[in-house]
């Protein structure tokens, strides 16, 4: 079995990045330009667009849910508002790109 080494093995083995010394820190470049990590999933102008879609989604979720709160119906008012409050993180997420978004909805 051949092993790789990668960023991401290299920063398991070597702890936390605020500890290396120099010279740790070259070597860390050095297998990043020789190995650089793979590219997002998904590109920034993507996220931005799965942003803005959650978004809107929020809009129309909080338009709904008071609508439904004039019309005296508590209970399905509040059930659009957390729709509208979970549209509303999943857009922050992706506002700040595929790795956040990635973390966000797999809970890291």
């Amino acid at each position: 079995m051949t092993r790789t080494l990668t960023t991401d093995t290299f920063r398991d083995q070597h702890g936390d990045p605020a500890t290396w010394t120099t010279a740790t820190i070259d070597r860390y470049l050095v297998i990043g330009e020789i190995a650089p990590p793979p590219p997002p999933l998904y590109t920034h102008r993507e996220m931005q667009a799965e942003a803005e879609a959650w978004e809107a989604s929020a809009a129309s979720q909080q338009r709904l849910a008071d609508e439904l709160a004039r019309e005296g119906r508590a209970i399905a008012a509040g059930i659009h508002r957390r729709g509208a409050r979970d549209a509303r993180q999943h857009a922050a997420a992706a506002r700040l790109g595929w790795p956040y978004y990635e973390a966000f909805i797999n809970g890291w």
